[in-house]
């Protein structure tokens, strides 16, 4: 036998009955190891790994440093999501945040609670958790003055949830923030104990 003849039955082996074609074929035909939906939620577990990360990268830069979380350039929207769940102030102090207040104030400079109108320490209250990245100054946020800030907040927290516009709007500027039940429930809560010299009187 020539020895390159040798080489090759060698190499091919005795038996070539199956062609390209049919090892093909029967790959296509074999069931996949993984279904089309096992493999889409693999992907979409692995995305969100990669955005947790990014954003708990970010939130721990923010505390080491004070920089804002964005200070290198713009984060995807979701990355931004991330960072308002892990931590609020990180989200407020981004270069993000900071252009979503001058858009806010460029279309509503002044208080937006129906009786209020103050133009002086105005700030912007976000109407949709959902909206974070993408807010749409108008929509997703809301022009008030510190006071009718306080006053929504107090409602928000009692209400358990955040207000709409249109309870915002309602607010009463005049009202005092605390009524006189909550005012007597603060004073027993954080009134301090008798001392010895008040018994005595």
């Amino acid at each position: 036998m020539h020895p390159r003849t040798d080489y090759i039955f060698l190499v091919a082996g005795p038996d070539r009955s199956k062609s390209l074609q049919d090892v093909l074929r029967a790959r296509r035909e074999a069931k996949p190891l993984l279904t089309a939906e096992q493999l889409r939620r693999r992907e979409l577990d692995r995305e969100r790994e990669a955005i947790e990360e990014a954003a708990t990268a970010a939130v721990e830069a923010w505390r080491a440093t004070g920089k804002a979380v964005d200070a290198a350039g713009r984060l995807p929207v979701l990355v931004y999501l991330g960072i308002f769940a892990l931590e609020h102030g990180a989200y407020y102090g981004s270069k993000h945040w900071a252009r979503r207040v001058r858009a806010q104030l460029t279309a509503a400079p002044a208080c937006e609670v129906g009786r209020c109108g103050a133009t002086g320490d105005v700030r912007m209250l976000l109407l949709d958790r959902s909206a974070v990245g993408k807010e749409r100054p108008g929509r997703d946020l809301i022009t008030v003055c510190g006071g009718c800030e306080r006053r929504a907040l107090r409602l928000a927290r009692d209400r358990g949830r955040v207000l709409a516009r249109e309870e915002i709007v309602a607010l009463d500027p005049e009202a005092t923030l605390y009524d006189a039940s909550a005012i007597a429930a603060l004073k027993s809560r954080y009134a301090r104990p008798p001392r010895r010299k008040d018994l005595g009187r």
